[in-house]
């Protein structure tokens, strides 16, 4: 069984990358990084704005800037994930200019086609896909833990298993919603 990881969109934190820095970096296409051959600028940096007057929600991932604490990552590899591609980050707020620990960028590395489009409910947009409803056909994920779906970058699923240990970290704002599985 998978899942879909997503946040329950109710952040009240958001997280900028600094302008220009690694803009030619896109984390969420499931590729591999070399540091010095792209040119890559370390340490990442992000500013985080607060919605004023409220005191600041950490989530476990925030899939827009592909950050995630690193005890997130910490209990995914601890449940056997072996491709994430994690990069040194600096947060600091923005209103107060104070540092923010705990976070690193991160590449997920791999894109699976697993998608069952004639039993999905989906909208072309550009080269991708928005799925409104996702059937996947699980013999065709390879066994893999995680990974992004290569027919939308912006879908994360994740096996039972990195799920159960998802769970148990109680990370704030995560969310994991059962994918159906096309029958054999």
């Amino acid at each position: 069984m998978y899942y879909s990881l997503n946040t329950d969109g109710r952040e009240n934190v958001y997280m900028l990358k600094e302008p220009g820095s690694n803009s030619h970096v896109a984390l969420a296409m499931g590729r591999r990084w070399d540091v010095q051959a792209d040119d890559i600028v370390l340490p990442y940096k992000f500013e985080m704005s607060v919605v004023e007057g409220q005191a600041p929600k950490l989530y476990g991932w925030y899939p827009g800037s592909c950050l995630m604490q690193q005890k997130l990552v910490d209990a995914l590899e601890a449940a056997g994930v072996d491709n994430l591609q994690t990069f040194p980050t600096v947060v600091r707020r923005k209103d107060t200019g104070e540092e923010v620990p705990g976070y690193v960028a991160v590449s997920i590395v791999g894109r699976v086609k697993c998608a069952v489009m004639t039993k999905s409910d989906a909208e072309p947009l550009a080269t991708s896909n928005v799925f409104h409803k996702l059937t996947i056909d699980p013999a065709r994920t390879g066994g893999q833990l995680m990974f992004r779906l290569r027919e939308s970058s912006m879908v994360v699923l994740v096996h039972e298993t990195v799920a159960k240990a998802i769970e148990a970290g109680g990370f704030l704002g995560l969310t994991l919603e059962p994918v159906a599985e096309a029958s054999p």
